[in-house]
């Protein structure tokens, strides 16, 4: 978020000390907003290959995913014969239903990026691929319903070593919900054909209503099946919790639409999962239209004076039309624009509703905080304020705001995985935040995509230790009064962050480096192509390190736009140490900014259409393979690297062995290249 105006940090620095307040008025200068990006399953990449020792050839692996769990494909690969290589870092596994499937003999590749698979060397065919591993969530089973899930894997073939690993299977929840024969511990509902008064456990006599759902208190290893195309008004609030070995799970039964639960007009919620732990939505559609504004959410998940809450897993849902007042921290209250907009509410009453949010109250000061939170596959529109949110509490107690890196009080959500979300924004004018992700540590958010935010896309604040990779963001604009407009923002009191491998395009700002207070930050094998203001905004506070490098920031084909600026007093935001480094910066308007001065350092970048500065520059045409091919993502899954390609650089490229190698460089390129072929390359492609 952007620099306040002198009232808001006058205000701001006496509770909290400082931010980049997306809060303020349109009056103001600069801006920021942010996200978080994660490794683990996802939709992308296709496994290394990897032979064994055998028969005359090896089996292909079996493809990822069953269809329930929302996986995408990602193919194990299977090598030519020989002894068998290690899998390349390969394609992870879908998400939500199984994780990669076994390669050809040899290792199978690790989940992560997406990797260029290797293959095996000569000699004899190798022995059939190891199978999928069963999906999240539960033991193999058939494949389960719903979501955006790939096929599942077909066996592959051989010769006399035998066939490939068949895919994994679809998890526990779809499984329970569609068995041919209910296990005990499953409950069934049918908003039409079911009955309250019916032991509800088939899908004959099935319960109807969520009051008799609510009233129930469900025990580790139960599932809640609620009919597909049911249609439910009210809150789904279910007491009870699951354990470690068998959570609770919510999903469809039969065939058709997500079953679909409404807030009713008295409904803070649609549904509420409050102090307990160990549960799994998947599924479902939930939506809470108002007449006017108010404290509203699609999804409530929220802890109180409890201390730890585990495992909340919510996937492939559908969240939408969510009408929450949007709440700045600070600004000015003249700005206020009432019913829907409020300056001046605070930190604990700021940014709180909207699709997804996980949040923590407290009336004893009993420490509480969520670990193991999965949010996963589902599509998110036209919610404000955030699409998906994570706040920590601060009343008085600093569980949510640091006042150091080492602050003792800092109490946040842990182990946190934000992945394949799609939030759209496009049709609400307040709808800010595509992910709002505050007060976590040990946090991944990765291939998302956002379209048409206001204020951040992608926005971390209050947080330690958060990998933001393989997202897109697009089309974030100033909305509801906010200041900014950008596609990934690490913000105040951030530590340990790595922004990598996302396409950010066609926002305001691209990244908004906007650390106050302190922090540090990496971004690294990026695409920054085409965002209307700053490009790269520096906007950090003294006691602020980053370090940026490999990444193609560019300006091409219109008539705004820096690649390098600040938004804020220079004497004062660039005085933080910024090293840039094997970047790419590219403009075809002649007055784009590469801003210098305080302690920015610049070294080995290539310049194209502006003037170089720093110590090792190139100069010169980047030699793109087809820079005017730049296809956007969408509800399937952000634009993939193979789509991008004509970003890559051609032989004779002076971007081409004038690096500066670089420890700690992520091992990949943003194509999946190792690194370094021989001299590091300037910018995000590594030529083989």
């Amino acid at each position: 978020m952007r620099r306040h105006s002198l009232f808001e940090v006058i205000v701001f620095a006496a509770v909290f000390g400082f931010g980049c307040g997306s809060s303020t008025g349109s009056g103001n200068s600069g801006g920021a907003g942010g996200a978080t990006g994660g490794g683990g399953a996802g939709r992308g990449g296709t496994g290394g290959a990897a032979a064994g020792t055998g028969g005359a050839s090896a089996g292909t692996g079996g493809a990822v995913a069953g269809t329930g769990g929302s996986a995408a494909t990602g193919t194990a690969g299977g090598g030519a014969g020989g002894s068998g290589g290690s899998g390349g870092s390969g394609g992870s596994g879908g998400s939500g239903g199984s994780t990669a499937g076994g390669g050809a003999s040899g290792t199978t590749g690790t989940g992560g990026g997406a990797g260029r698979g290797g293959t095996g060397g000569g000699g004899t065919g190798g022995t059939a691929g190891a199978g999928g591993r069963g999906g999240t969530g539960g033991g193999a089973g058939t494949a389960g319903a719903g979501g955006r899930g790939g096929t599942t894997g077909a066996a592959g073939t051989g010769a006399a070593g035998g066939t490939g690993g068949a895919g994994g299977t679809g998890g526990m929840s779809a499984s329970r919900c569609n068995a041919a024969t209910p296990a005990a511990g499953t409950f069934f509902v049918d908003a039409t054909a079911g009955r309250d008064t019916n032991d509800g456990a088939t899908p004959a006599t099935a319960w109807q209503t969520l009051t008799k759902v609510n009233a129930t208190t469900f025990q580790a290893g139960n599932a809640i099946c609620f009919k597909a195309g049911g249609a439910w008004t009210g809150t789904l609030a279910p007491k009870g919790s699951g354990s470690a070995a068998a959570a609770i799970v919510v999903d469809q039964f039969g065939s058709g639409a997500r079953p679909r639960i409404a807030a009713g007009t008295s409904d803070l919620q649609a549904l509420l999962l409050q102090n307990v732990q160990y549960w799994e939505v998947n599924n479902l559609e939930l939506t809470n239209t108002k007449s006017a504004p108010g404290d509203y959410r699609g999804i409530s998940v929220r802890g109180r004076d409890t201390g730890v809450l585990n495992h909340i897993y919510i996937r492939n849902c559908f969240v939408h039309d969510v009408s929450g007042v949007v709440n700045w921290i600070g600004g000015d209250t003249a700005d206020d624009d009432p019913p829907w907009v409020k300056f001046q509410t605070g930190w604990d009453a700021s940014k709180r509703t909207g699709g997804i949010v996980v949040e923590v109250e407290s009336a004893s000061g009993t420490k509480t905080w969520f670990n193991d939170v999965i949010i996963e596959n589902n599509v998110i529109q036209d919610v404000s304020f955030g699409g998906i949110v994570f706040k920590q509490l601060d009343g008085g107690y600093g569980w949510g705001v640091r006042a150091s890196k080492t602050d003792s009080k800092f109490t946040p959500h842990t182990k946190i995985t934000v992945r394949g979300n799609y939030v759209s924004q496009t049709n609400t004018q307040y709808g800010c935040n595509a992910f709002y992700i505050t007060g976590v540590q040990h946090a991944i958010v990765e291939r998302n995509v956002s379209k048409d935010a206001g204020t951040s896309a992608i926005e971390i604040y209050n947080a330690d230790d958060v990998l933001i990779q393989y997202n897109e963001t697009m089309g974030t604009k100033q909305k509801a009064g906010g200041a900014d407009s950008n596609g990934i923002d690490t913000d105040r009191a951030t530590t340990g962050a790595i922004v990598q491998y996302n396409y950010v395009h066609d926002n305001g700002d691209g990244i908004l480096v906007c650390q106050f207070a302190f922090g540090d930050s990496v971004i690294r094998y990026n695409l920054l192509v085409n965002n209307t203001r700053h490009n790269i905004n520096l906007h950090s506070d003294s006691s602020a390190t980053n370090q940026t490098y490999n990444n193609l920031i560019m300006i091409e084909g219109i008539n705004s736009g820096n690649l390098i600026a600040t938004s804020g007093t220079a004497s004062e935001t660039l005085a933080a140490s910024y090293t840039i480094r094997n970047n790419i910066l590219r403009s075809s308007r002649a007055a784009a900014m590469v801003v210098t001065g305080g302690a920015v350092t610049y070294s080995n970048n290539l310049f194209s259409g502006v003037t170089a500065v720093g110590s090792a520059a190139q100069s010169g045409d980047p030699m793109f393979v087809n820079s005017a091919t730049r296809p956007s993502g969408g509800m399937s899954g952000p634009a993939t690297p193979a789509q991008l390609a004509g970003l890559q650089v051609k032989t004779g490229s002076p971007a081409i062995d004038n690096g500066v190698s670089i420890t700690g460089n992520g091992g990949v390129d943003f194509w999946g290249g190792t690194l370094y072929t021989r001299t590091a390359d300037i910018g995000p492609y590594e030529a083989p």
